[in-house]
């Protein structure tokens, strides 16, 4: 990640950063976003969520 990058990522998340913490800052995300970067995501299948909602709502119900 360049110093652009984060700048931007910055930028669009509304966060300010003093100027001379952004190497540091850098490096941190670099070495965090890694991991993830280099995942093949079409290698995993998509997972179905845990939890599904239901908006009908049944018979007696009072929204209790």
């Amino acid at each position: 990640m360049t110093l652009e990058e984060l700048r931007n990522r910055m930028k669009a998340a509304r966060v300010e950063i003093a100027e001379n913490r952004l190497e540091v800052v850098r490096r941190l995300l670099t070495d965090a976003l890694r991991p993830i970067q280099a995942m093949d995501s079409r290698a995993h299948r998509p997972l179905e969520p845990a939890v599904t909602f239901d908006a009908v709502r049944s018979r007696g119900d009072r929204g209790q």
